[in-house]
């Protein structure tokens, strides 16, 4: 089975909790790990990690926690084999971002915030205008992310209207590898940072 390397870094998703964590050593077929804080709920857990040839995941259970100078450190026993970093069990994260929406077929352009985002997709809302969104239909989105507008292809998913706008949610397509990472990345740092926010 293939698992991280000592020093690798891997984000631990326990329960509703990210957590950036380093690999001190592989002990026989378990990882150890250093974690800056101890997650409430350590169940169901997951691990996370970057090689040259991708993301990698696992799922994994806690069998031995203690505290150590820097925070806590576990040692997980992997459960089951290493994977391909699965794209259905994105994370998400609540971000407000700005972005805009052009329908190919069509050509009607639309503008809103996300709510929330995660590699495999996103929710948002949108203002009102006088042309409503085909619910199916393939689209581009142009979403401001670290200063920059990067474009994503998708769909809309779904699509509820009401006197002020539209709560959407757009299915990214086609999603080129790096961008998924970058994606990816950054709905983990929104995470931590909230994480971070909760214990001061």
């Amino acid at each position: 089975m293939e698992l991280p390397v000592p020093g690798a870094l891997v984000d631990v998703v326990a329960g509703a909790e990210v957590v950036t964590a380093q690999v001190v050593q592989l002990r026989a077929g378990s990882v150890v790990l250093d974690l800056p804080v101890d997650p409430a709920v350590p169940e169901p857990l997951r691990l996370y990690w970057s090689t040259s040839e991708g993301v990698h995941t696992v799922l994994a259970r806690v069998a031995l926690r203690w505290p150590v100078r820097t925070g806590v450190r576990w040692q997980v026993l992997p459960i089951g084999t290493t994977e391909p970093g699965n794209r259905r069990d994105a994370v998400r994260a609540p971000l407000r971002l700005r972005f805009q929406v052009t329908e190919r077929g069509s050509g009607a352009v639309f503008r809103g915030r996300t709510t929330d985002l995660s590699e495999n997709g996103m929710r948002g809302r949108l203002e009102a205008t006088s042309t409503a969104p085909s619910e199916g239909a393939p689209v581009d989105v142009g979403l401001l992310l670290r200063g920059a507008v990067f474009p994503l292809p998708g769909r809309w998913q779904t699509v509820i209207g009401d006197e002020d706008g539209w709560d959407v949610a757009v299915a990214f397509t086609d999603l080129a590898e790096s961008m998924a990472d970058l994606l990816r990345s950054h709905v983990f740092a929104a995470l931590r940072e909230q994480r971070r926010l909760s214990l001061l």
